[in-house]
Order: structure tokens, then sequence, then C-alpha cells
């Protein structure tokens, strides 16, 4: 009798086993599931070379998010590069860097929603196409697009110049 209900038991641990594994749809949606604009820092050297540059002077980054200026980055030193969100709705992105809490610079990057449908499951993501940018100079001097297209990877999407 013993015998029996280790056996059983057994038995009913492994039937729970497979009963919860058969819940499992396969499907692996990512919960972080946005697109990241990726922009490098740069400047000229007294070449007339590229050279990456790392901004010392304290960065807060602030984006406009329905109609408000929602900080995404707060007092950073020594950066070379930022990852920053893209908007879904809009086709232009605000985004406004502000230097030793005096100065500011604002970067205006265009862009072109692009949304791929995953699964039925996971739905629709999106991927974004950089389709322009402007910015104010009061730090920048220009901008450039290196890949037009974000999605998951990591890649550089954006140079950002900056004046020494």
């Amino acid at each position: 009798m013993k015998y029996i209900t280790k056996t059983l038991a057994t038995l009913s641990v492994a039937l729970c086993v497979l009963i919860i594994q058969g819940c499992d749809s396969g499907y692996d949606c990512s919960l972080n599931n946005i697109a990241y604009n990726r922009i490098k820092f740069y400047n000229i050297n007294q070449y007339g070379d590229e050279a990456e540059y790392t901004l010392a002077e304290t960065l807060t980054v602030s984006m406009m998010i329905n109609g408000r200026s929602e900080i995404v980055v707060n007092n950073v030193t020594n950066t070379n590069e930022l990852t920053l969100p893209v908007s879904y709705t809009n086709e232009c992105d605000t985004i406004i860097l502000n230097f030793l809490d005096q100065y500011n610079d604002t970067l205006y990057i265009g862009h072109e929603n692009i949304p791929i449908y995953q699964s039925m499951e996971c739905g629709v993501i999106m991927h974004h196409r950089v389709t322009g940018g402007t910015n104010t100079g009061y730090f920048i001097d220009s901008m450039a697009i290196n890949n037009a297209n974000i999605n998951f990877d990591y890649n550089e999407n954006i140079k950002l110049y900056f004046t020494e």
C-alpha cells in the first residue's frame, strides 16, 4: 500500500508539471518593446579629424511628451552618448539638453513610425526611421544621421558634434 501511495504521489507531481508546461504558449513577448535612439558625441579635432567627445559638463536631458517637458536623464557627467526613447505618436521628438543648469540646446529629430506586427499574442511593436533633424547651437555645432533605422539593435543612430 505504501508503494502505491508513493507511486501515485510521483505521478501526480509529474502530471502537474506537464500541465503547467502545457500552459506556456511558447511566445516570448518582450516587456521592453521600446526602440531607443542612440546618440553618440563627437567633435572635430585640431587636425580636422572626427573624434569621440566626452562631455565633462553636467547634462540634464528633457523630452517634450504630450506638451510637457519630462526629464529623461538627470545630472549626468563625463558622458559620450545618450540612449533615448522615441515617440510612438509624434513624428518629431523635441530633446532639450541643459548644460550646467544654465544653457539649453534643443534637438528636433524627425522620424517615421513603422508598426511591425510581431504575433497575435505579442501584438505590434514599433520601429522608427529618422527622416531629418535640426538643432540650436550653443554647445552643439551640428548633427548627422549615422543609421536612420531605429529598432532593437544597439546601433549608433545620430552623431552629435560639439564645439570645443
